[in-house]
C-alpha cells in the first residue's frame, strides 16, 4: 500500500487561486490482536506493519523478546496485526494502563521521579562509554532529514534514525512520532540489534514518552531537531539519557547529561 497519495486541492496566493494535485500522506489504522484478543488501534503510516506491531509490543512489557512471538500476521487489506505468543493464557487486560500521578504540588520533585521510575519499573542507564561528537550530530541530523520523500512530499511525517557514532543503523519514518520509533526498535528486536550501544535520533519533539522509550530499553543518548518538554528533560536528568534538542545547522541545546557529548 502507498504511503501518500495524489488528491486535488485548492491553492491561494493573494488574489489568485488554482487547483492542483497536491501529495497528502496517506494515515491507517492498523489493529492489533494478541492471541485472538483485540489489544489497540494504532493510526499509522503503512509500511514496516510487523517492526511497528513488534515494537509496540516490546515498549507495552508484553514481549520480552522477539523469540517469544511464534508468528506474525498482517493483513494489509484489512488493517489487522495478527500475534500469536508463545504463552497461551496471556491476559492482556492489564497493559496500556500506565497511569501517571497529575499532582505535583504534593511531592517534592525527587520523590515524585523515585516513585514514577519506580513504578514504571525502568532502570537508569548505565552505559558511559558512549560517545558523539558535536560535528557528527550535526551529519546524522541531515542525513536523517533527508532521508524521506514522504516528507518533502508531504510534510506530514516524522523520521527516527537509530545511530552508531559512525552512521545510519537503521531508519523509519510514520505519521506519529511514537510509532516511527516503535519501528525502530521493533526492527531491532527482529534483527536483534543491540540498543545499548546506539543513538537515537528524531525529526519530532521529545515528550516524557518519548524519553520513556528510549530509556527503558537502555538507549543512552537521544537527540531531536525539535524541543523536549520539561517533563523528559527531568526524567532525562533522572535516568542519565542525554537528551540533545533544537539542531539546527550547527547549533544545538543540551539538556541533560552533557558528558557523552565531546
Amino acid at each position: 500500500m502507498d504511503k501518500t497519495l495524489k488528491l486535488k486541492v485548492i491553492k491561494y496566493d493573494g488574489k489568485y487561486e488554482k487547483t492542483m494535485d497536491e501529495m497528502a500522506v496517506r494515515e491507517y489504522p492498523l489493529n492489533i490482536f494478541v492471541n485472538g484478543k483485540h489489544l489497540t488501534t494504532l493510526l499509522c503510516t503503512p509500511e514496516k506493519l510487523e517492526e511497528l506491531t513488534v515494537g509496540f509490543l516490546a515498549f507495552q512489557g508484553i514481549i520480552k523478546s522477539y523469540d517469544e512471538i511464534k508468528c506474525v500476521k498482517i493483513h494489509e487489506e484489512n488493517g489487522t496485526a495478527e500475534v500469536f505468543l508463545n504463552c497461551e493464557g496471556l491476559d492482556i487486560s492489564k497493559y496500556l494502563k500506565q497511569v501517571i500521578p497529575h499532582s505535583f504540588s504534593e511531592k517534592k520533585s525527587s520523590e515524585f521521579f523515585s516513585y514514577i521510575i519506580n513504578s514504571l519499573k525502568i532502570d537508569k542507564v548505565q552505559n558511559e562509554n558512549v560517545h558523539i561528537e558535536k560535528e557528527r550530530i550535526y551529519d546524522l541530523m541531515k542525513e536523517n532529514l533527508s532521508y524521506s520523500e514522504a516528507f518533502k512530499n508531504t510534510g506530514g511525517v516524522h523520521c527516527a534514525a537509530l545511530c552508531n557514532k559512525y552512521g545510519i543503523v537503521s531508519i523509519c519514518e510514520d505519521v506519529a512520532r511514537h510509532n516511527a520509533v516503535d519501528k525502530l526498535l521493533g526492527e531491532s528486536f527482529m534483527k536483534k540489534i543491540p540498543l545499548w550501544d546506539k543513538i537515537l535520533f528524531v525529526s519530532s519533539r521529545v515528550s516524557f514518552e518519548m524519553l520513556f522509550k528510549i530509556a527503558r530499553f537502555g538507549i543512552p543518548i537521544m537527540i531531536s531537531k525539535s524541543a523536549p518538554t520539561d517533563l523528559s528533560i527531568k526524567f532525562a536528568e533522572a535516568l542519565n539519557v542525554t537528551l540533545v534538542g533544537f539542531v539546527r545547522g550547527k547549533r544545538m541545546n543540551v539538556y541533560a547529561n552533557p558528558q557523552r557529548i565531546v
